[in-house]
């Protein structure tokens, strides 16, 4: 029973509200002290970031002339609003102050304040001097913080780097800040959840035409989608929410939602055309004759390296608010269709050097290819940046290991309380 308690209370310690987002815990405690920065390699690391106390990291530079490119992904646990923080920047000789090679911060939504906030910087994608002063770092400072929210809650995060080899770039391509895009229109709707995990997400396959799914989204949950892109594409998602049938069925007004993209470093994106009056964000509401039904319209941003944004596996992120606590209606699921379509740019691949060296200059880099560019893991080259194999590969991770192993002491503990049954009852039996 001590064990069953033990084991149990482990499990719901491991567990956090809100999204599952993935990644394998850092394997030493992040730091609170600049002087003294936590070291990261390749990959994606969970852990968890105070109200109060920024965290400092450093990476070492694997590939001579690289990009660094850094994301954060947080899950916020309480209704406050919340903010999330990444900072990059190198040490140069003669100052006490870093160069700084990248800011980027995310704010939650406060119609939505548990959606998951991300953002993300390029270290050596500037242009002129200070883009080659990051590039020619080997060392990269990092600071992670809440930005200047005031939570009162810890926020579950994950911390990801990815490093891409140097590469001719894509031309005079400029970076673009509002993408034009068609709405989609919503077709023939197959059903398909979406999940409350980044690993375990479904995906859609949109590349050769718009794909709607439909679904249903309870209150105070948050779902997810996975779209794979390659260079060049846009995607553009379209959500048609459902009326509710009762015209009583709220108060006041119904639940928020808000839609995103998160794309493979885990930073959080959406863009809408305002000229056209489309928006993520909107609600829930009872059906009306003399109100439009409420649609949700969101692209991202071209994959390009100009725009910096890399191939690999986005997320459509598609969140509901909770129902206040002082509302006595009963909680109600969302129904929602979600179309998503990704338009093609051609073009826009960058061409990558045929060879890659390590910082120091002395040795080539085994594993890369100009068709795996992207060092996702120690030793390990991809062709997309949303592959992060720390912790052994495929299904049996550190995370499903442990898993495996809580089952098994339970199954154990079962076993060895049944047999001290046994023993009792065997002991209490009269003898003849």
């Amino acid at each position: 029973m001590a064990w069953l308690a033990l084991t149990t209370g482990y499990g719901a310690a491991a567990a956090t509200t809100g999204v599952d987002l993935g990644g394998e815990p850092l394997p030493s405690k992040a730091s609170t002290s600049p002087e003294t920065p936590t070291a990261l390699a390749p990959g994606l690391w969970r852990t968890t970031l105070s109200p109060s106390y920024p965290q400092y990291f450093s990476y070492q530079r694997r590939i001579n002339g690289s990009r660094v490119h850094i994301g954060v992904l947080g899950a916020p646990q309480g209704d406050s609003s919340d903010s999330i923080r990444v900072l990059a920047g190198v040490a140069t000789e003669g100052s006490s102050d870093l160069t700084a090679c990248g800011d980027e911060s995310d704010n939650a939504e406060s119609s939505v304040p548990e959606a998951v906030i991300g953002a993300r910087v390029v270290v050596g994608g500037e242009d002129g001097s200070t883009g080659e002063t990051c590039r020619d770092a080997g060392t990269v400072q990092i600071q992670v913080n809440r930005g200047y929210a005031s939570p009162t809650t810890d926020l579950p995060y994950v911390i990801k780097v990815v490093e891409e080899a140097p590469s001719s770039g894509t031309g005079e391509e400029k970076a673009d800040d509002a993408p034009s895009y068609d709405r989609p229109e919503a077709a023939r709707s197959e059903p398909l959840k979406g999940a409350a995990s980044f690993d375990q997400a479904p995906e859609i396959d949109a590349q050769d035409g718009p794909a709607t799914v439909s679904t249903t989204i309870p209150e105070g949950s948050e779902q997810l989608w996975r779209i794979p892109l390659t260079w060049g594409d846009l995607p553009v998602v379209r959500v048609d929410v459902a009326a509710a049938k009762d015209e009583g069925a709220f108060a006041y007004s119904g639940p928020n939602l808000t839609l995103h993209l998160v794309d493979p470093m885990r930073g959080r994106l959406v863009h809408a055309d305002s000229e056209a009056e489309d928006s993520p964000t909107g609600q829930y509401l009872a059906e009306s004759a003399d109100r439009d039904p409420t649609v949700l319209v969101g692209s991202g941003f071209p994959v390009r390296q100009v725009d910096d944004r890399l191939p690999g596996d986005y997320w459509v992120s598609l969140a509901v608010s909770p129902r206040p606590e002082t509302d006595e209606r009963k909680a109600v699921a969302v129904p929602v269709r979600l179309t998503v379509a990704i338009s093609h740019h051609g073009g826009s691949a960058p061409t990558y050097d045929g060879v890659v060296v390590s910082q120091d200059k002395k040795t080539s880099l085994d594993g890369y290819s100009p068709d795996r560019p992207f060092l996702v893991g120690e030793d390990t080259f991809a062709a997309v940046a949303s592959g992060s194999p720390v912790g052994g590969d495929g299904w049996f991770s550190t995370r499903h290991w442990a898993g495996l192993g809580l089952a098994a002491a339970s199954v154990a503990c079962l076993g060895a309380g049944l047999v001290r049954l046994r023993a009792v009852r065997s002991s209490s039996r009269p003898r003849r």
